[in-house]
């Protein structure tokens, strides 16, 4: 998401899959030196983790209730923030 035609797709595809306000799944794979950072952004909500195999990633899955699609992008572009963090 790192063009506008990019962020206009996704939030096209948002828009069109989801009616808002919604519970909104959130999937990211989290290197461990970046696990808190990436948690504080969902402090409040339920979130779901399953370590890698070697130990040097976490994925989580957390299900955040949302208002509109510009909230939804609003999280990604802070995520993006943090290093390596793969959102799926």
């Amino acid at each position: 998401m790192t063009d506008d035609k990019s962020l206009e797709s996704f939030r096209s595809s948002l828009n069109a899959n989801y009616e808002w306000p919604c519970t909104y799944p959130f999937k990211f794979i989290v290197p461990k030196e970046h696990t808190e950072t990436v948690l504080a952004l969902f402090a409040d909500d339920p979130v779901r983790a399953k370590e890698s195999s070697s130990g040097r990633f976490t994925a989580y899955t957390m299900e955040m209730h949302v208002h509109s699609c510009d909230e939804v992008i609003a999280i990604y572009q802070r995520v993006t923030q943090i290093p390596n963090v793969i959102s799926l």
